[in-house]
Protein backbone atom coordinates (compact mmCIF):
# COMPACT_ATOMS: atom_id res chain seq x y z
CA UNK A 1 0.00 0.00 0.00
CA UNK A 2 1.79 3.57 -1.37
CA UNK A 3 2.19 5.81 1.71
CA UNK A 4 -0.68 8.46 2.34
CA UNK A 5 0.98 12.06 2.23
CA UNK A 6 0.47 13.85 5.61
CA UNK A 7 -1.60 17.23 5.89
CA UNK A 8 1.45 19.13 7.05
CA UNK A 9 3.34 18.05 3.63
CA UNK A 10 0.99 18.70 1.72
CA UNK A 11 0.17 22.50 2.89
CA UNK A 12 4.20 22.99 3.26
CA UNK A 13 4.23 22.17 -0.56
CA UNK A 14 1.00 23.84 -1.45
CA UNK A 15 3.04 27.25 0.39
CA UNK A 16 5.76 26.11 -1.03
CA UNK A 17 4.71 26.15 -4.81
CA UNK A 18 3.77 29.49 -5.83
CA UNK A 19 7.21 31.21 -4.18
CA UNK A 20 9.15 29.11 -6.07
CA UNK A 21 6.93 29.49 -8.95
CA UNK A 22 7.43 33.41 -8.70
CA UNK A 23 11.19 33.17 -8.22
CA UNK A 24 11.63 31.83 -11.27
CA UNK A 25 8.82 34.47 -13.27
CA UNK A 26 10.59 36.84 -11.77
CA UNK A 27 14.10 36.02 -12.65
CA UNK A 28 12.97 35.48 -16.38
CA UNK A 29 11.54 38.88 -16.85
CA UNK A 30 14.35 40.59 -15.57
CA UNK A 31 16.52 38.67 -18.27
CA UNK A 32 14.17 40.04 -21.24
CA UNK A 33 14.27 43.59 -19.48
CA UNK A 34 18.20 43.49 -19.72
CA UNK A 35 19.58 45.73 -22.90
CA UNK A 36 20.79 43.48 -25.42
CA UNK A 37 22.10 45.82 -28.18
CA UNK A 38 25.28 47.81 -28.33
CA UNK A 39 25.09 51.29 -29.27
CA UNK A 40 26.84 50.80 -32.33
CA UNK A 41 24.34 48.41 -33.84
CA UNK A 42 21.79 51.27 -32.64
CA UNK A 43 23.56 53.91 -34.48
CA UNK A 44 23.23 55.33 -31.15
CA UNK A 45 24.51 58.89 -31.04
CA UNK A 46 23.97 61.61 -28.47
CA UNK A 47 22.18 64.08 -30.15
CA UNK A 48 18.86 63.98 -31.71
CA UNK A 49 17.35 63.76 -35.03
CA UNK A 50 14.66 65.59 -36.73
CA UNK A 51 13.92 66.58 -33.56
CA UNK A 52 13.90 63.36 -31.89
CA UNK A 53 15.05 62.56 -28.81
CA UNK A 54 15.55 59.75 -26.01
CA UNK A 55 13.69 61.64 -23.14
CA UNK A 56 10.61 61.19 -26.15
CA UNK A 57 11.21 57.44 -26.59
CA UNK A 58 9.08 54.58 -24.76
CA UNK A 59 12.37 52.12 -24.60
CA UNK A 60 13.64 55.35 -22.64
CA UNK A 61 14.28 55.28 -18.83
CA UNK A 62 14.84 58.20 -17.46
CA UNK A 63 17.72 58.59 -14.39
CA UNK A 64 16.30 58.77 -10.92
CA UNK A 65 18.14 62.10 -10.12
CA UNK A 66 17.78 65.40 -12.61
CA UNK A 67 16.22 62.65 -15.65
CA UNK A 68 15.75 66.10 -17.87
CA UNK A 69 19.66 66.56 -17.95
CA UNK A 70 21.44 63.30 -16.35
CA UNK A 71 21.86 59.94 -18.35
CA UNK A 72 19.55 56.99 -18.51
CA UNK A 73 19.40 53.94 -19.30
CA UNK A 74 17.61 52.33 -22.30
CA UNK A 75 15.26 48.88 -22.93
CA UNK A 76 17.11 47.87 -25.81
CA UNK A 77 20.37 49.72 -26.03
CA UNK A 78 23.39 48.59 -23.48
CA UNK A 79 25.04 51.56 -21.71
CA UNK A 80 24.53 55.44 -20.57
CA UNK A 81 22.21 57.20 -22.78
CA UNK A 82 21.82 60.81 -23.13
CA UNK A 83 17.82 62.30 -22.90
CA UNK A 84 18.88 64.41 -25.97
CA UNK A 85 20.11 61.14 -27.84
CA UNK A 86 18.79 59.33 -30.56
CA UNK A 87 18.79 55.70 -32.27
CA UNK A 88 17.35 54.08 -35.34
CA UNK A 89 14.85 52.21 -32.76
CA UNK A 90 13.33 55.12 -31.34
CA UNK A 91 9.73 54.88 -30.43
CA UNK A 92 7.66 58.12 -29.77
CA UNK A 93 6.11 57.64 -26.34
CA UNK A 94 1.72 57.32 -26.73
Amino acid sequence: MADQPTRKSVLINLLTFPVAAGAVIGTIGQASAAASMDQKAAQYQSSPKNGQKCAGCSLYIPAKTNPTTANGTCKLVKGAISPKGWCKYYSAKK
